[in-house]
């Protein structure tokens, strides 16, 4: 393994580490009201998001199986519909009708 290889790949776990932080706290403060739909979606979609790449992050650090990286781009997948539907749901709160 390259040293840079790893390096990159323990900065993306801290990094996910920070994202689900941040997605739990927004998960926490947006309970409810108009604004809490579309942010419990984009929140979710970054959990799922940032659970994937630390899969295949660890994928690439212990040498995991093909099976775990098609798991972590299935929850890849899930966490970017998330994250679109609440967007859409944002932008239909925001949009100005014409």
């Amino acid at each position: 393994m390259e040293v840079y290889r790893v390096a990159i790949n323990i900065v993306s776990l801290l990094i996910n580490v920070g994202l689900v932080y941040f997605a739990v706290r927004l998960l926490w403060i947006f309970r409810g009201g108009i604004m809490g739909k579309p942010w419990r979606f984009v929140a979710s979609g970054v959990l799922a998001l940032a659970l994937s790449s630390s899969i295949f992050s660890l994928h690439y650090l212990l040498n995991l199986g093909p099976a775990v990286h098609s798991i972590a781009g299935f929850i890849m997948m899930i966490g970017g519909l998330l994250i679109l539907i609440g967007m859409y749901l944002q932008y239909k709160s925001w949009a100005v009708p014409s």
